[in-house]
């Protein structure tokens, strides 16, 4: 299938009066080290211009001073580097993990993996963890998301010679281990629980620059957080992500989006659609 724009228009939602920052969710992101905090800021903040009621990020306290300079409106709990504090897990609507958080976080994510039972979004490092620790999949939530690129899929489910053969696992891979498998590319693919597969048309090379997936994290959990289901949530983020830098980079004729650039177009791109829904 082909994901195109009429879909992205009858799927998002408008905001109504009287909704309020409870309505849109609590989305916390574990994500980040001293080297790589930029990751953390990235997803972070493009949850909350993807929309988020409430965004909290999970953080070493390197990054704190940092956090509450670039992005005042995300709220912080402080962790050690590889290890997680105690956590009321039941405030969160949606947990995500993964961006800049080290290969070493292997106690962490299994204390987010026994401890949290909705749908969580694992990409980054956190996958890596993954494709080391195949008993963990066992503990993946139901109708969770991950975001693979090509080589982190591969680490995943072994090594593929062909797209082909990638589309074919991954529609496999959906329905047996019950997750929606973002597979990112130029064009990024999307499987569902039931295997089947939707190709998104947008995005553009521009669009190449490193953060650019800890961005889409950060969109898609702020989706899965207000209440879509994960796989709205996912391709939404993944059209919409790819949208706004198309309006970016095409209509502005630039060479370089940067991933700042397009978190603060999001809210843009979805009042478009949002505006041609009620038309």
């Amino acid at each position: 299938h082909l994901i195109e724009e009429k879909d992205a228009i009858k799927t998002v939602r408008s905001r109504k009066n009287f909704q309020h920052k409870g309505t849109f969710g609590h989305a916390l992101l574990i994500a980040g080290q001293t080297k790589t905090m930029g990751a953390a800021l990235l997803c972070s903040s493009a949850a909350v211009y993807a929309g988020a009621g409430l965004t909290t990020l999970c953080l070493p306290e390197t990054g704190l001073i940092a956090l509450n300079a670039a992005m005042p409106e995300v709220m912080a709990i402080v962790r050690e580097e590889r290890q997680l504090p105690e956590i009321k897990w039941e405030t969160f609507t949606v947990i995500a993990a993964g961006p800049g958080l080290g290969k070493d976080s292997q106690h962490l994510m299994e204390d987010l993996l026994k401890n949290y039972k909705k749908p969580i979004v694992l990409d980054a490092d956190a996958l890596n963890m993954l494709s080391e620790n195949s008993d963990w999949w066992a503990l993946i939530p139901e109708n969770s998301i991950i975001t693979p690129h090509m080589k982190e899929f591969d680490r995943l489910f072994g090594q593929h010679n062909s797209w082909w053969e990638r589309l074919l696992t991954a529609s496999k891979q959906a329905v047996e281990k019950k997750l929606v498998i973002v597979l990112k590319n130029q064009f990024t693919i999307i499987a569902d629980t039931n295997g089947q597969l939707y190709f998104n048309p947008t995005g553009n090379p521009a669009m190449a620059t490193g953060g650019m997936g800890d961005t889409l994290t950060g969109i898609i959990t702020a989706f899965l957080a207000q209440s879509y289901t994960s796989f709205e949530a996912a391709f939404l983020g993944v059209y919409i992500h790819g949208k706004a830098g198309d309006e970016l980079a095409l209509n502005n004729r630039l060479s370089t989006v940067l991933p700042t650039q397009v978190m603060k177009q999001i809210p843009v791109t979805i009042a478009k659609l949002s505006a041609q829904k009620n038309s």
